[in-house]
């Protein structure tokens, strides 16, 4: 397990199981494992892969992409689910909820 505390500058990766406990002055991407976030990211929190469960404080948009993000913190920005499994709970306090459907190559709409 990767465990981060003190304050980082720049973007943190996580490939691996891992605890943030610490301050990051950059984004934070999960591309596999398990993050447990409890301490501040001053960008954006994007899960690729894995999951992430939030509990400490995001300035930026927390992005699930394809992975699962379990929201109890505090994200200033939006959180936008792509793909994966998102849950937000009631006493988190988030910016807004945004669902990004991805529209597939070569797919075309049809006005109605």
């Amino acid at each position: 397990m990767k465990i981060l505390d003190g304050k980082r500058v720049g973007t943190v990766t996580f490939e691996e199981d891992g605890l943030l406990i610490g301050e990051v002055l950059g984004d934070v991407i999960v591309n596999g494992g398990y993050l447990e976030l409890k301490g501040r990211v001053l960008g954006n929190v994007l899960v690729r892969g894995g999951s992430c469960r939030l509990t400490g404080i995001v300035k930026g948009n927390a992005v699930n992409e394809k992975g699962d993000l379990e929201v109890f913190g505090a994200v200033h920005g939006k959180v936008i689910t792509k793909l994966g499994y998102t849950y937000v709970n009631p006493g988190a306090a988030v910016g807004g909820i945004e669902s990004a459907h991805i529209k597939k190559e070569g797919a075309t709409s049809t006005p109605v």
